[in-house]
């Protein structure tokens, strides 16, 4: 599980909808209260913008014509949790590297 934190409109279909469901399974984890502190050590979860990301992955899903039903209930989050961001440059050039599809969506958006 990881949240990307690129932008949404440069991901292939497999990869916008799998962040959308792992956001699902995070906020699942959350309330269960189960750990979280290796998503968080690995800079690959950012809890504190859970409901942003969310809405962003819907607003593409919603513009690329998908039908979004699974609205999400996130949950308060523990004052201890530590504050945490995910490097998107990073993300991003291992996402490039990995998906020719997202590579190749992400070219066509930079030629814009």
């Amino acid at each position: 599980m990881r949240m990307w934190m690129v932008p949404p409109e440069t991901m292939c279909r497999q990869h916008l909808l799998g962040e959308h469901v792992e956001l699902h399974m995070f906020v699942g984890t959350i309330k269960k209260g189960r750990g979280i502190d290796g998503f968080l050590e690995q800079r690959i979860l950012e809890p504190f913008a859970i409901e942003q990301r969310h809405e962003a992955l819907v607003a593409e899903m919603t513009r690329r014509g998908y039908n979004h039903k699974s609205p999400l209930y996130s949950p308060a989050l523990p004052l201890k949790l530590k504050q945490v961001t995910v490097d998107a440059k990073a993300s991003l050039t291992k996402l490039l590297r990995r998906c020719p599809e997202c590579s190749a969506l992400h070219s066509k958006i930079e030629k814009q």
